[in-house]
């Protein structure tokens, strides 16, 4: 990295700053989740194999840990996806510090992305859809890389350190759980891009690249294609509460535990995961159903009769 674009100790400082906080205000849940236990009940749906294993002191560390866990998780290492924790005042404004500490550190986080944004050339074009379609980690940029390795906190999950812990209105009704199945994003990809993404190919595919550059060559330079990125099912939530004496309903997404600002669990019902089914382009897209380019997914835009 040239001196004109070396990240300055500033970014670096605001960066474990914002972690320390963020580190203790995880130290204050725990602490607090746990002083509730004997009056604030935890409900964690896919934790142990009978009701009483989801509602006892080992569900509530699991929730714990899924709350509190902000670095990448050891292989074969798992947090719970969904849950219901019952939470007395104090800890409800313990969940909403870390919330706002996770925003602080998202901001610090934000600052040094932008730092490279000003000081760097543009990201490639390929750089940019690799970047996309990241999910698991979070996308890092050379400068992040260098503060959290700087700050000793590279192994961090940042998608973890970012998610907010959502707290649910008081007087809590009814808590159900479903699932968003079947659905996806759709990527436009230009001609140069596509290019890109073909030249990008290993070797071990040369022979599908050379069709694809042919099949390319089809291709208007102006033309749009369409990449279909599958999104995993999604976890939802429709809820209802009391407000004024009124029963609110309500539907979200929902990921990871959820607080009640309640001593009494809410009717609740768990829907196990759906397996997976085969998808099909949605025809009102306007994308072609066969794929263009197989070897990347691309597909071309139906053409409107003249």
């Amino acid at each position: 990295m040239s001196n004109d674009t070396a990240l300055p100790h500033s970014y670096v400082m605001a960066l474990y700053e914002s972690y320390g906080e963020m580190s203790a205000a995880c130290e204050s849940v725990k602490t607090a989740v746990r002083a509730d236990a004997a009056l604030y009940p935890v409900y964690v749906p896919t934790f142990g194999e009978d009701e009483s294993e989801k509602t006892s002191n080992a569900a509530r560390e699991a929730a714990i840990k899924s709350i509190t866990q902000l670095f990448i998780l050891d292989d074969g290492e798992t947090v719970p996806e969904a849950g219901i924790l019952c939470a007395s005042p104090e800890t409800v404004k313990t969940v909403e510090k870390l919330n706002d500490t996770k925003d602080k550190f998202k901001k610090a986080v934000m600052a040094i992305r932008n730092y490279q944004k000003k000081n760097k050339q543009a990201q490639s074009n390929i750089s940019k859809l690799i970047r996309d379609e990241v999910t698991q980690r979070g996308y890092r940029t050379d400068e992040l890389k260098l503060a959290m390795e700087t700050a000793r906190i590279s192994s961090l999950e940042l998608k973890r350190c970012y998610a907010q812990i959502r707290v649910m209105p008081a007087e809590l009704d009814v808590f159900s759980w479903t699932w968003a199945t079947n659905h996806s994003r759709i990527k436009k990809v230009s001609v140069q891009g596509a290019q890109e993404l073909i030249d990008a190919l290993p070797e071990a595919k040369s022979e599908a690249a050379e069709t694809a550059r042919s099949l390319l060559e089809q291709c208007r330079p102006d033309e749009m294609l369409a990449r279909k990125i599958k999104l995993p099912h999604q976890l939802r939530a429709n809820y209802a509460y009391l407000s004024e004496g009124k029963v609110v309903r309500k539907l979200c997404p929902i990921s990871g535990i959820v607080i009640a600002q309640q001593k009494n669990m809410p009717r609740k019902l768990w829907r196990d995961k759906p397996g997976n089914n085969p998808e099909r382009l949605p025809r009102a897209s306007g994308i072609e159903q066969k794929e263009f380019i197989k070897v990347l997914g691309l597909h071309r835009y139906a053409k409107t009769p003249i």
